[in-house]
């Protein structure tokens, strides 16, 4: 099993991508700290998580608040003793065109998606420097490398996340801490299908697909570490 004996924390774990890549990291040994706004759904991946022989621990986390956040951290350290991977999955996404776009919904796109970034980064990166080892695994977008009509708010929260990974990573390495990006293109998720209801499903990258890329970055070899991985979906 590649993660054996590993920790690691998610974010958005209820649903999409987040609850994939709990699975998947779960099917590899790795024992899983569960975040999310909504503590049904983190709790029913927690149930699966045990299911297949590991341990879960579910904890209620709205990851704009760095109080939240911060006891998210100590509850997995109470819990596990380590963090040894961090996946920063959570995410909104509010399509207008600049002239409409609302500053209450500019400052909740980057309150999730760059501050929620932000703060759980912070929470565990001395952590790893201190234990020598960790990754931290961001999730943005190829909306972070391409700017697209009524994506202002997300566009610009998405390529922020990309330029905070690649100074995370540049200081970390020193301590032996990588920091990786995956920028996925259109996904199926509940997010995606409500900014998009006229998707063609067949056509999308799932949930899956993003799991195993993220999966493919923490069990590299300590000498080897990708940066970046962009997912296109060739059908749209």
């Amino acid at each position: 099993m590649k993660l054996k004996d590993r920790i690691a924390i998610i974010t958005g774990a209820g649903r999409g991508i987040g609850r994939a890549t709990a699975l998947a990291f779960a099917r590899e040994g790795g024992d899983i700290v569960l975040a999310s706004r909504t503590e049904s759904e983190i709790k029913s991946v927690a149930s699966e998580i045990e299911k297949l022989g590991r341990r879960a621990l579910p904890i209620k986390t709205d990851v704009q608040k760095k109080n939240e956040v911060e006891n998210l951290v100590s509850a997995a350290i109470n819990k596990f003793g380590k963090v040894d991977i961090l996946v920063n999955n959570a995410g909104v996404a509010i399509h207008n065109p600049i002239h409409k776009i609302r500053e209450e919904d500019w400052d909740l796109t980057m309150g999730v998606n760059l501050k929620g970034v932000f703060l759980c980064t912070q929470a565990v990166f001395s952590l790893m420097c201190e234990q020598k080892h960790g990754h931290i695994v961001n999730v943005s977008s190829v909306s972070g490398k391409y700017g697209h009509v009524n994506g202002g708010a997300y566009c610009a929260s998405k390529f922020a996340v990309i330029g905070l990974t690649e100074t995370t990573n540049n200081e970390g390495r020193q301590h032996s801490v990588k920091a990786s990006v995956v920028c996925p293109g259109p996904v199926d998720t509940k997010m995606r299908r409500d900014n998009h209801p006229d998707d063609i499903v067949e056509n999308l990258t799932q949930p899956e697909d993003v799991a195993d890329l993220i999966l493919f970055h923490v069990t590299q070899s300590p000498r080897a570490h990708t940066l970046e991985s962009v997912i296109r979906t060739p059908l749209m």
